[in-house]
Protein backbone atom coordinates (compact mmCIF):
# COMPACT_ATOMS: atom_id res chain seq x y z
CA UNK A 1 0.00 0.00 0.00
CA UNK A 2 1.46 3.42 -0.95
CA UNK A 3 2.74 5.39 2.02
CA UNK A 4 0.45 8.47 1.53
CA UNK A 5 -2.64 6.23 1.53
CA UNK A 6 -1.36 4.36 4.57
CA UNK A 7 -0.78 7.67 6.34
CA UNK A 8 -4.29 8.91 5.54
CA UNK A 9 -5.82 5.62 6.67
CA UNK A 10 -3.87 5.72 9.93
CA UNK A 11 -4.99 9.30 10.54
CA UNK A 12 -8.60 8.39 9.83
CA UNK A 13 -8.54 5.41 12.19
CA UNK A 14 -6.80 7.46 14.88
CA UNK A 15 -9.39 10.23 14.64
CA UNK A 16 -12.23 7.71 14.67
CA UNK A 17 -10.76 6.18 17.82
CA UNK A 18 -10.72 9.61 19.49
CA UNK A 19 -14.36 10.11 18.48
CA UNK A 20 -15.42 6.65 19.66
CA UNK A 21 -18.16 6.45 22.27
CA UNK A 22 -16.14 5.06 25.21
CA UNK A 23 -13.23 7.45 24.62
CA UNK A 24 -15.48 10.54 24.37
CA UNK A 25 -17.38 9.48 27.50
CA UNK A 26 -14.14 9.09 29.44
CA UNK A 27 -12.70 12.37 28.13
CA UNK A 28 -15.83 14.41 28.89
CA UNK A 29 -16.17 13.02 32.41
CA UNK A 30 -12.49 13.71 33.19
CA UNK A 31 -12.65 17.30 31.92
CA UNK A 32 -15.96 18.06 33.64
CA UNK A 33 -14.74 16.59 36.95
CA UNK A 34 -17.74 16.70 39.33
CA UNK A 35 -19.74 19.37 37.52
CA UNK A 36 -21.11 17.13 34.81
CA UNK A 37 -21.57 13.40 34.27
CA UNK A 38 -22.25 11.76 30.95
CA UNK A 39 -22.96 8.17 29.88
CA UNK A 40 -24.08 6.69 26.60
CA UNK A 41 -24.07 3.41 24.73
CA UNK A 42 -22.84 4.28 21.24
CA UNK A 43 -20.07 3.66 18.71
CA UNK A 44 -19.41 7.42 18.92
CA UNK A 45 -19.30 10.15 16.29
CA UNK A 46 -18.94 8.33 12.99
CA UNK A 47 -16.85 9.79 10.19
CA UNK A 48 -17.01 11.16 7.59
CA UNK A 49 -20.60 12.39 8.07
CA UNK A 50 -20.42 13.10 11.84
CA UNK A 51 -23.35 10.77 12.50
CA UNK A 52 -24.33 9.78 16.03
CA UNK A 53 -26.51 6.88 17.20
CA UNK A 54 -26.83 6.32 20.93
CA UNK A 55 -28.95 4.23 23.27
CA UNK A 56 -29.55 4.51 26.99
CA UNK A 57 -27.86 7.91 27.38
CA UNK A 58 -27.71 9.82 30.68
CA UNK A 59 -26.71 13.45 31.28
CA UNK A 60 -26.40 14.63 34.87
CA UNK A 61 -25.55 18.03 36.37
CA UNK A 62 -25.41 17.39 40.15
CA UNK A 63 -25.67 21.09 41.04
CA UNK A 64 -22.23 21.62 42.50
CA UNK A 65 -21.53 25.23 43.55
CA UNK A 66 -25.25 25.95 43.84
CA UNK A 67 -26.00 25.60 40.13
CA UNK A 68 -29.11 24.05 38.59
CA UNK A 69 -29.69 20.31 38.99
CA UNK A 70 -30.44 18.46 35.77
CA UNK A 71 -30.92 14.74 35.25
CA UNK A 72 -31.82 13.69 31.71
CA UNK A 73 -32.01 10.25 30.18
CA UNK A 74 -33.38 8.60 27.07
CA UNK A 75 -33.57 5.27 25.30
CA UNK A 76 -32.54 6.44 21.83
CA UNK A 77 -31.08 9.47 20.05
CA UNK A 78 -29.88 9.89 16.49
CA UNK A 79 -28.52 13.02 14.79
CA UNK A 80 -25.88 14.35 12.44
CA UNK A 81 -23.59 17.32 13.09
CA UNK A 82 -23.51 19.73 10.15
CA UNK A 83 -19.85 19.85 9.10
CA UNK A 84 -20.18 22.86 6.78
CA UNK A 85 -21.80 25.04 9.48
CA UNK A 86 -18.86 24.47 11.82
CA UNK A 87 -16.81 26.72 9.53
CA UNK A 88 -19.47 29.43 9.98
CA UNK A 89 -19.17 29.30 13.76
CA UNK A 90 -22.46 27.44 14.12
CA UNK A 91 -23.27 24.10 15.74
CA UNK A 92 -26.25 22.58 13.94
CA UNK A 93 -27.61 19.15 14.81
CA UNK A 94 -29.64 17.77 11.90
CA UNK A 95 -32.13 14.92 11.73
CA UNK A 96 -32.47 14.73 15.52
CA UNK A 97 -34.61 11.76 16.52
CA UNK A 98 -35.29 11.19 20.23
CA UNK A 99 -37.40 8.53 21.93
CA UNK A 100 -38.42 8.01 25.57
CA UNK A 101 -36.62 11.09 26.84
CA UNK A 102 -37.21 12.33 30.39
CA UNK A 103 -35.64 15.25 32.23
CA UNK A 104 -35.87 16.38 35.85
CA UNK A 105 -34.87 20.04 36.03
CA UNK A 106 -34.43 21.95 39.29
CA UNK A 107 -33.84 25.65 38.73
CA UNK A 108 -31.77 27.20 41.53
CA UNK A 109 -30.17 30.14 39.69
CA UNK A 110 -32.27 33.17 38.76
CA UNK A 111 -32.93 33.01 35.02
CA UNK A 112 -31.85 36.61 34.40
CA UNK A 113 -28.33 35.65 35.50
CA UNK A 114 -28.19 33.08 32.69
CA UNK A 115 -28.90 35.50 29.86
CA UNK A 116 -25.25 36.44 29.31
CA UNK A 117 -24.33 32.76 28.91
CA UNK A 118 -26.87 32.02 26.18
CA UNK A 119 -25.49 31.64 22.65
CA UNK A 120 -26.64 34.15 20.09
CA UNK A 121 -29.79 33.21 18.25
CA UNK A 122 -28.98 30.86 15.38
CA UNK A 123 -25.56 29.74 16.69
CA UNK A 124 -26.68 26.40 18.18
CA UNK A 125 -29.74 24.68 16.74
CA UNK A 126 -31.37 21.26 16.93
CA UNK A 127 -33.31 20.35 13.79
CA UNK A 128 -35.78 17.93 15.37
CA UNK A 129 -36.99 15.27 12.97
CA UNK A 130 -39.06 13.50 15.62
CA UNK A 131 -39.42 13.54 19.40
CA UNK A 132 -41.83 11.08 20.99
CA UNK A 133 -42.82 9.52 24.33
CA UNK A 134 -40.95 12.25 26.22
CA UNK A 135 -41.52 14.31 29.37
CA UNK A 136 -40.01 17.05 31.54
CA UNK A 137 -40.52 17.80 35.25
CA UNK A 138 -39.58 21.34 36.29
CA UNK A 139 -39.11 22.75 39.79
CA UNK A 140 -38.19 26.43 40.05
CA UNK A 141 -36.86 27.26 43.50
CA UNK A 142 -36.12 30.88 42.57
CA UNK A 143 -39.85 31.69 42.77
CA UNK A 144 -42.03 32.06 45.86
CA UNK A 145 -43.95 29.85 46.20
CA UNK A 146 -41.80 27.21 44.51
CA UNK A 147 -43.08 26.67 40.98
CA UNK A 148 -43.66 23.14 39.67
CA UNK A 149 -44.94 21.93 36.33
CA UNK A 150 -45.00 18.56 34.62
CA UNK A 151 -44.86 18.39 30.83
CA UNK A 152 -46.04 15.03 29.51
CA UNK A 153 -46.59 13.24 26.20
CA UNK A 154 -44.25 15.54 24.29
CA UNK A 155 -44.50 14.98 20.55
CA UNK A 156 -42.65 17.04 17.95
CA UNK A 157 -42.17 16.54 14.23
CA UNK A 158 -39.92 18.66 12.04
CA UNK A 159 -39.23 21.33 14.64
CA UNK A 160 -36.34 23.70 15.28
CA UNK A 161 -35.01 24.20 18.81
CA UNK A 162 -32.67 27.19 19.03
CA UNK A 163 -30.50 27.16 22.16
CA UNK A 164 -30.41 30.96 22.12
CA UNK A 165 -34.16 31.42 21.63
CA UNK A 166 -35.84 28.21 22.88
CA UNK A 167 -39.37 29.65 22.98
CA UNK A 168 -39.46 29.73 19.17
CA UNK A 169 -39.90 25.96 19.01
CA UNK A 170 -43.60 26.57 19.77
CA UNK A 171 -43.91 28.35 16.43
CA UNK A 172 -41.37 26.50 14.30
CA UNK A 173 -42.62 22.91 14.45
CA UNK A 174 -44.54 21.11 11.74
CA UNK A 175 -46.54 19.31 14.44
CA UNK A 176 -46.23 19.60 18.20
CA UNK A 177 -48.27 18.73 21.28
CA UNK A 178 -47.91 18.09 25.00
CA UNK A 179 -49.87 17.93 28.24
CA UNK A 180 -49.19 20.59 30.85
CA UNK A 181 -49.83 20.12 34.56
CA UNK A 182 -53.02 18.29 35.46
CA UNK A 183 -55.38 19.24 32.63
CA UNK A 184 -53.50 21.56 30.28
CA UNK A 185 -53.15 20.74 26.60
CA UNK A 186 -50.94 22.52 24.06
CA UNK A 187 -51.11 21.94 20.32
CA UNK A 188 -49.14 23.74 17.64
CA UNK A 189 -48.29 23.33 13.99
CA UNK A 190 -47.31 25.01 10.76
CA UNK A 191 -48.74 24.72 7.28
CA UNK A 192 -46.82 23.15 4.43
CA UNK A 193 -44.92 26.32 3.51
CA UNK A 194 -43.83 26.84 7.12
CA UNK A 195 -44.59 30.57 7.20
CA UNK A 196 -48.07 30.22 8.72
CA UNK A 197 -49.32 28.20 11.64
CA UNK A 198 -51.53 27.86 14.69
CA UNK A 199 -51.34 27.30 18.44
CA UNK A 200 -54.03 26.31 20.92
CA UNK A 201 -53.76 26.17 24.70
CA UNK A 202 -56.46 25.04 27.13
CA UNK A 203 -57.12 23.64 30.59
CA UNK A 204 -54.43 25.52 32.52
CA UNK A 205 -54.11 28.80 34.44
CA UNK A 206 -51.46 31.46 33.85
CA UNK A 207 -50.15 30.69 37.32
CA UNK A 208 -49.68 27.00 36.53
CA UNK A 209 -48.16 27.76 33.13
CA UNK A 210 -45.62 30.46 33.92
CA UNK A 211 -45.34 30.78 37.68
CA UNK A 212 -47.41 33.98 37.78
CA UNK A 213 -49.03 33.18 41.15
CA UNK A 214 -46.73 35.85 42.56
CA UNK A 215 -48.99 38.48 40.95
CA UNK A 216 -52.07 38.81 43.22
CA UNK A 217 -54.75 39.06 40.53
CA UNK A 218 -57.83 36.80 40.22
CA UNK A 219 -57.19 36.67 36.47
CA UNK A 220 -54.13 34.46 36.95
CA UNK A 221 -56.24 31.86 38.77
CA UNK A 222 -58.64 31.46 35.84
CA UNK A 223 -58.24 28.79 33.21
CA UNK A 224 -56.83 29.89 29.88
CA UNK A 225 -58.25 28.97 26.48
CA UNK A 226 -56.00 30.49 23.86
CA UNK A 227 -56.38 30.20 20.11
CA UNK A 228 -53.99 31.99 17.82
CA UNK A 229 -52.69 32.03 14.29
CA UNK A 230 -49.24 33.27 13.40
CA UNK A 231 -47.38 34.32 10.29
CA UNK A 232 -43.60 34.52 9.96
CA UNK A 233 -42.83 37.77 8.15
CA UNK A 234 -39.17 36.84 7.84
CA UNK A 235 -36.54 34.98 9.85
CA UNK A 236 -36.72 37.50 12.70
CA UNK A 237 -40.34 38.73 12.83
CA UNK A 238 -43.67 37.01 13.49
CA UNK A 239 -47.22 38.39 13.66
CA UNK A 240 -49.84 36.88 16.00
CA UNK A 241 -53.63 37.16 15.95
CA UNK A 242 -56.21 35.29 17.99
CA UNK A 243 -58.62 35.13 20.90
CA UNK A 244 -57.98 34.80 24.62
CA UNK A 245 -60.72 33.22 26.73
CA UNK A 246 -60.64 33.16 30.54
CA UNK A 247 -62.93 30.73 32.37
CA UNK A 248 -63.65 31.00 36.09
CA UNK A 249 -63.26 28.06 38.45
CA UNK A 250 -66.88 28.27 39.58
CA UNK A 251 -69.86 27.38 37.38
CA UNK A 252 -71.55 30.72 38.12
CA UNK A 253 -68.62 32.78 36.82
CA UNK A 254 -68.93 34.03 33.25
CA UNK A 255 -66.24 33.46 30.64
CA UNK A 256 -64.35 36.49 29.34
CA UNK A 257 -63.24 36.61 25.71
CA UNK A 258 -60.71 39.10 24.31
CA UNK A 259 -59.25 39.43 20.79
CA UNK A 260 -55.61 40.37 20.31
CA UNK A 261 -53.11 41.13 17.57
CA UNK A 262 -49.41 41.90 17.87
CA UNK A 263 -45.98 41.18 16.42
CA UNK A 264 -42.62 40.23 17.89
CA UNK A 265 -38.98 40.59 16.94
CA UNK A 266 -37.30 37.32 17.93
CA UNK A 267 -34.00 39.09 18.47
CA UNK A 268 -35.63 40.49 21.64
CA UNK A 269 -36.33 36.93 22.85
CA UNK A 270 -32.73 35.76 23.20
CA UNK A 271 -33.74 34.61 26.71
CA UNK A 272 -34.13 31.43 28.77
CA UNK A 273 -37.45 29.72 28.03
CA UNK A 274 -39.24 30.83 31.21
CA UNK A 275 -38.33 34.51 30.80
CA UNK A 276 -39.19 34.45 27.11
CA UNK A 277 -42.58 32.87 27.88
CA UNK A 278 -43.43 35.51 30.48
CA UNK A 279 -42.30 38.25 28.11
CA UNK A 280 -44.55 36.88 25.36
CA UNK A 281 -47.49 36.64 27.78
CA UNK A 282 -46.95 40.24 28.83
CA UNK A 283 -46.84 41.36 25.20
CA UNK A 284 -50.11 39.51 24.65
CA UNK A 285 -51.73 41.27 27.62
CA UNK A 286 -50.51 44.66 26.43
CA UNK A 287 -52.14 44.12 23.03
CA UNK A 288 -55.33 42.40 24.21
CA UNK A 289 -58.44 44.56 24.06
CA UNK A 290 -59.31 44.51 27.76
CA UNK A 291 -61.68 46.96 29.41
CA UNK A 292 -62.13 48.63 32.78
CA UNK A 293 -60.02 48.64 35.94
CA UNK A 294 -58.72 45.10 35.32
CA UNK A 295 -57.31 46.21 31.98
CA UNK A 296 -55.46 49.18 33.46
CA UNK A 297 -54.13 47.11 36.37
CA UNK A 298 -53.02 44.25 34.15
CA UNK A 299 -51.36 46.46 31.58
CA UNK A 300 -49.50 48.36 34.30
CA UNK A 301 -48.16 45.07 35.63
CA UNK A 302 -47.32 43.93 32.11
CA UNK A 303 -45.33 47.10 31.44
CA UNK A 304 -43.46 46.67 34.72
CA UNK A 305 -42.53 43.08 33.96
CA UNK A 306 -41.51 44.00 30.42
CA UNK A 307 -39.19 46.70 31.77
CA UNK A 308 -37.81 44.22 34.33
CA UNK A 309 -37.10 41.64 31.63
CA UNK A 310 -35.53 44.31 29.47
CA UNK A 311 -32.81 45.10 31.99
CA UNK A 312 -29.26 43.95 31.27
Amino acid sequence: MPFPILLLLSGYLGLQLILSGPFLQLLVNIISFRLFKFRWLTPGILLPGLWVWARHFVIFFPGELGTDIVHAKGSFVHFRISFSNLFKGKLIFRGVNVRSFHMDYTNRVESRKKIEYLPKRGRIQFKLEKVSHSSIDIEDKTLTPVFNIQIRDIKIENGVLDAGSPLEILFRSRIGSCRLGREGLLRTGTLKGGDRGYLTLSGITWGELAGLEIIPLPLFKKQVHLTLEFRHIDEHHTDFEGTLLHTGLGEEEESESYPFRFGVDWNDFNLPFDLALRKLIMELFLQTKLEGLMARTLQTIAKGIRLFLGKD
